[in-house]
C-alpha cells in the first residue's frame, strides 16, 4: 500500500503514531476510493468516505490505539476491514433490489454497488428472456428503457433541488 508514496509522505505517515488522523491526506494514495476515514472520539475508524461523500461503514471497527502507534498495522486491518465491509453493503444492496422502488434504492447505495446490482440483475433478467423468445426480449427492452426514463427524471428532479 506504501508503493505510491514519496519517502517524505511515508515518514510523514510512520512518525504519526500518535494521531492516526494525520493519515487522512495521504489515504487516496494508499486505498482506490478512500478519500477519509470517520474516527470517534476515541480514535477508533468506524466508517470509510469516499471522494464523492460516499460513506460506507466498517464491519469490525477498528482501534487505533490498539496498534500502539503502529501505523501500518491498523492499515493492514482497514484494508482487511475494507473487503468485508464493501463485500456486506454489496450483499445488503443486492436484499434490497427486488424489494425497493428502483428510484429510491438507487438513492441509499454507494454509486460503484448501483452499478454492480444492476447489472447482476439486468444479466439475470436478459438471461431469463433470452429463452422465451422475441416477445420477452422486447417487453424488457420496455422495462429498461422505462427504468432509464425514470432515472434521468430523478437526475433532473435533484439537478433543480
Amino acid at each position: 500500500r506504501f508503493f505510491f508514496l514519496s519517502n517524505d509522505e511515508l515518514l510523514e505517515i510512520l512518525s504519526e503514531t500518535k494521531d492516526p488522523t494525520r493519515v487522512q491526506p495521504h489515504l487516496k494514495k494508499c486505498f482506490e476510493g478512500i478519500a477519509r476515514l470517520e474516527f470517534t472520539d476515541d480514535l477508533e475508524i468506524t466508517h470509510i468516505k469516499s471522494s464523492e461523500g460516499e460513506i460506507v461503514p466498517l464491519v469490525d471497527v477498528i482501534s487505533t490505539a490498539k496498534a500502539r502507534g503502529q501505523v501500518e498495522k491498523w492499515l493492514l486491518e482497514l484494508e482487511s476491514d475494507m473487503v468485508k465491509s464493501v463485500h456486506s453493503v454489496m450483499e445488503a444492496a443486492l436484499n434490497a433490489y427486488p424489494v425497493e422502488v428502483r428510484e429510491k434504492w438507487v438513492l441509499i447505495w454507494p454509486g460503484q454497488v448501483v452499478l454492480a446490482v444492476s447489472q447482476k440483475y439486468w444479466t439475470s433478467s436478459v438471461q431469463e428472456a433470452l429463452p422465451k423468445g422475441h416477445k420477452a426480449l422486447s417487453d424488457y427492452l420496455d422495462t429498461c428503457n422505462g427504468q432509464i426514463d425514470s432515472i434521468v427524471a430523478l437526475v433532473r428532479e435533484i439537478g433543480r433541488a
